[in-house]
């Protein structure tokens, strides 16, 4: 007699068929990856067209774009050399403005027989004369009086020499003139 195992069978059969749906689940999620990574394939090929036709588009409007951006540089280098002639125009201005007031107060302080021959001003606000007068006194009153004006904070006479011409009966001493320079330095 022959023993039949049919237990044996079914666990076979039946390990059989897990291991055929196993196949069959591995199989449809492989699938499923390989549809979801076309599907991301597509996409991403869908958006990187997209993009290069939005590189394109924007390289265009760059070109087209190119002649108001120069235009723009060239008003922007016009406009720095505007200020930059404003700028001189007004320190010119306030210079002459400024030296008119200063040589006003000065006419008004000096003598009549003082006269300025030549004055410098320097970028620091020292204002050097170079005068003439008929006499030491004249020249004394003047710095005095400059002393006293309330624009300088130092008057500084630097020079004072005689110019000698030929003794006459009026002028016994011969001398006629005496030339100065006197430096000021203006109030901050």
């Amino acid at each position: 007699m022959k023993d039949i195992n049919l237990i044996s069978q079914s666990h076979q059969q039946k390990r059989e068929r897990q291991n055929s749906g196993m196949g069959q689940k591995l199989g449809i999620a492989a699938l499923v990856v390989l549809a979801l990574g076309a599907l991301g394939y597509g996409t991403l090929t869908i958006l990187q067209a997209k993009i290069e036709a939005k590189q394109v588009a924007i390289a265009q409007k760059i070109k087209e774009a190119a002649p108001i951006v120069e235009l723009k540089n060239n008003i922007q280098v016009r406009q720095d050399k505007i200020n930059q002639l404003s700028g001189i125009v007004d320190l010119v201005v306030a210079q002459s403005t400024f030296n008119t007031r200063i040589f006003d107060r000065i006419s008004s302080v000096m003598p009549e027989n003082v006269f300025i021959v030549n004055y410098a001003l320097s970028q620091t606000g020292d204002l050097n004369i170079i005068g003439k007068a008929k006499d030491r006194d004249s020249i004394a009153y003047f710095i005095y009086n400059l002393k006293g004006s309330g624009l300088f904070s130092d008057v500084y006479l630097s020079n004072v020499s005689g110019t000698a011409s030929n003794a006459t009966e009026s002028n016994p001493t011969g001398l006629t003139e005496y030339n100065f320079s006197a430096l000021l330095t203006m109030k901050k």
